[in-house]
């Protein structure tokens, strides 16, 4: 991580949402719940404008295609989602949907004293990747993670504990297939958002001239709690990790 001076720093949001043909029966949830997350980047683009610079990225995947909707844009350059930009079909290709997209940002965000969120959506099990394994994944991601890197996982009709534990992440939220819980679990990845964003301002309102160390320390804090709704930079429950959650 190069730390730089008092300048902007970028903040990576990063979505990698599966679009297979099971999607369908939350077509209109999953839609509206990215379009609510959008509008949370939208509003933490104007709130934290002096100091930060947001950066969406949203990639749809399926079979048939992997579509970068958005890649490292201004927020409110990302178009909002609609029945003609997400259609599920196909199979679900996760693994090389990370591993792909994951390998990416990480040349691009490189040494940069910066913040990254990922999050992984889908409703099934990985069962058509060509290119990357489970185990290239999980190595993958341990090594982002040792960045500082936030992961997390949205799941539904699937065993969703066993699959994030197999890809070493630990922020999860289990949804029910319809449409109240899908928008519920949106909202939830909205705060999520939100309150990195507000812990990351105290620890920099609180530690100005912090060290590449000091700023590390912080990310992995975060990273480890980005769906605890109680947790707080400074406080002291700070020590505690992160949790699945329902």
């Amino acid at each position: 991580m190069e730390k730089t001076d008092n300048s902007k720093k970028n903040v990576y949001n990063l979505v990698i949402m599966d679009k297979s043909g099971s999607m369908g029966s939350i077509e209109s949830a999953a839609i509206e719940g990215f379009n609510d997350v959008l509008s949370g980047v939208r509003k933490l683009a104007k709130d934290y404008a002096d100091t930060k610079d947001q950066k969406m990225s949203l990639v749809l995947f399926d079979t048939s295609s992997m579509d970068e909707v958005a890649w490292n844009a201004d927020p409110e350059k990302v178009e909002f989602l609609n029945h003609e930009t997400y259609r599920p079909c196909a199979c679900t290709p996760l693994y090389d949907a990370m591993g792909k997209y994951l390998t990416k940002l990480e040349k691009e965000v490189g040494d940069q004293d910066a913040s990254v969120m990922v999050t992984v959506i889908t409703d099934g099990y990985e069962n058509s990747s060509t290119d990357f394994s489970l185990k290239d994944i999980k190595e993958l991601v341990n090594r982002l993670k040792d960045k500082g890197w936030s992961f997390a996982y949205m799941g539904t009709d699937h065993d969703v504990d066993s699959v994030s534990v197999d890809l070493s992440i630990t922020n999860v939220i289990k949804f029910e297939k319809n449409l109240e819980d899908t928008k519920r679990a949106f909202r939830r990845e909205r705060k999520a958002k939100e309150r990195w964003m507000e812990n990351e301002k105290v620890f920099e309102s609180s530690c100005p001239c912090y060290s590449y160390e000091d700023k590390l320390s912080f990310l992995k804090r975060s990273a480890s709690h980005y769906y605890d709704e109680d947790w707080k930079e400074g406080s002291d429950n700070s020590s505690d990790s992160g949790k699945s959650s329902k």
